[in-house]
């Protein structure tokens, strides 16, 4: 049988939280933001779940406790090196990786089964979460070929004029199979800014040949990173809407 093996990458500091306190402990229904994704995930029956820690780790630890297992990013160096971490953790796992953040409170368990249920029958190594959205909130964009393919992630700051009017968008959420994702890791070349990027393993992908399959979306809610306090308070409004309509 395919275990599933989870990463939750919840080491960044959120500094446009305008708070101290690491963005994921941040709470929503009284609960912090990555123990939604936890409880989420959860669900989902995986053999681990590694929580990537930085920012405030101690405290984070000490908030989430022992129900996930920890690895440490001490330099923030990106995403694609956030990911590395769990590699010790996980180095004897057989099976996929979902791979998702832990500012993503509002991701089901119903989109995440799919997801995995794709990447289960998928001969190629990597399937990914797409969303269709008019409002790009800052994600970089999902750029397919003639074939309807997709070939690349580019972020929004590479945009061309022609690349940001696109209204795919890449979601941060994959599901790799787990012997390609370590062996394609190492692969990944630092950018301008100093960071490598997860988001390259599609290039990759698409260089070795494989075909990249997507899980697309229109729920834009659904998939929203918690970035600011304004987000914050949008998502507290969307649990309580769901509330709502579950009760009617």
């Amino acid at each position: 049988m395919n275990k599933l093996a989870v990463i939750i990458l919840a080491a960044g500091k959120g500094t446009r939280m305008k708070s101290d306190l690491p963005k994921v402990l941040h709470r929503l229904a009284d609960k912090p933001l990555v123990q939604h994704v936890i409880d989420t995930v959860q669900t989902l029956n995986p053999a681990e779940i590694v929580l990537v820690v930085g920012h405030r780790a101690e405290l984070v630890r000490e908030t989430i406790g022992d129900g996930v297992r920890y690895a440490l990013q001490a330099e923030q160096l990106g995403t694609g090196h956030a990911v590395a971490q769990a590699a010790d953790a996980l180095k004897s796992h057989r099976g996929d990786v979902l791979i998702l953040y832990g500012d993503m409170p509002l991701l089901t368990a119903e989109t995440l089964e799919k997801l995995v249920a794709a990447q289960t029958e998928n001969p190629s190594p990597l399937t990914m979460l797409t969303v269709i959205a008019d409002n790009p909130r800052g994600f970089g964009r999902i750029v397919r070929d003639n074939a309807g393919n997709v070939i690349a992630i580019v972020e929004e700051a590479d945009c061309t004029p022609e690349q940001l009017a696109i209204n795919e968008l890449n979601t941060g959420v994959y599901c790799i199979r787990a012997d390609w994702l370590w062996d394609t890791l190492p692969k990944i070349t630092i950018s301008a800014k100093g960071e490598y990027y997860l988001t390259d393993l599609v290039a990759l992908a698409v260089a070795e040949g494989h075909t990249i399959r997507a899980l697309t979306t229109d729920n834009l809610v659904e998939t929203m990173g918690i970035n600011t306090l304004e987000h914050l308070a949008e998502a507290e409004n969307q649990l309580k809407m769901k509330v709502e309509q579950n009760a009617d």
